[in-house]
């Protein structure tokens, strides 16, 4: 059986959280959250209206999984809809997407990105495994560039590999195209926890050493959690974060979690 939860909460150094997430059960278990853009405004509203209409999208597709590619089309098309009828500026949905769910065979969980953010796993061995998906000059290529041809022109020429993903059970990988469809596959044969976080989770500084914690070390405390009863996840985070404060330890960004996991 799969569990799920999320979780998320302000950074240190915000006045607003632009961080959101979601979960569901239809028509497979599934996971969703968003990271707006701290340098536009108001994209604590644009990553609502992501991840609730990739929600929306996902309870009511009659075909459910859709490709990478024609998900992430039709989630900005949507969202751009809502965000017009409100008379705001697109940029508002500049903002990360991830979402995870149950395959249709039930074996493996899926992952799409679209953006950055950080994949945090653990084994049935309870070995903690990290993928950090980030962009040079912290520019992630958000779901708002892909119709933009003068976005996509400026990436071409000065930033064409600029997607860089740091995987803690490989070597360093040579930086890919910004535009690289970022789908990761993950047997439940393997894993027990699969957990999808915003970049907030390698943001977490030891304000008395003057120094981030690594995104292993942050990820082996988050995906601690006890049982899977209730909100599991909500309660664990709260409580590991009062810990984290205890120690000089805080999430300078804003952190945002969701979790699926299962027992054998």
């Amino acid at each position: 059986m799969l569990y799920h939860d999320h979780f998320y909460t302000m950074g240190f150094t915000h006045t607003v959280c632009e961080d959101y997430a979601t979960q569901g059960d239809k028509p497979t278990p599934f996971i969703v959250l968003s990271d707006g853009c701290s340098s536009s405004d108001n994209t604590d509203v644009g990553a609502r209206i992501l991840t609730l209409t990739s929600k929306y999208l996902i309870e009511k597709a009659n075909d459910w999984p859709w490709d990478y590619e024609p998900f992430g089309q039709k989630l900005i098309d949507e969202a751009s809809k809502v965000i017009k009828e409100m008379k705001l500026p697109l940029s508002v949905l500049h903002a990360t997407v991830m979402l995870a769910f149950l395959d249709q065979e039930q074996d493996n969980i899926i992952v799409y990105v679209y953006g950055d953010g950080c994949l945090l796993l653990k084994d049935h061995h309870n070995h903690i495994r990290t993928i950090e998906i980030t962009f040079a000059h912290n520019a992630p290529y958000y779901l708002t560039y892909w119709g933009d041809q003068n976005v996509l022109l400026e990436y071409m020429m000065y930033e064409p590999y600029s997607l860089i993903l740091r995987d803690s059970a490989k070597e360093k990988s040579k930086p890919k195209a910004f535009n690289s469809q970022l789908i990761f596959r993950f047997p439940l044969k393997k894993f027990k926890t699969v957990a999808i976080a915003s970049d907030g989770v390698s943001q977490c500084l030891d304000i008395r050493h003057h120094n981030k914690l690594s995104v292993n070390e942050v990820a082996n405390d988050l995906l601690a959690f006890p049982n899977t009863t209730d909100e599991f996840i909500k309660r664990h985070l709260e409580s590991t974060l009062k810990q984290y404060a205890i120690a000089g330890y805080y999430p300078l960004d804003d952190l945002s979690i969701a979790v699926l996991t299962h027992e054998i």
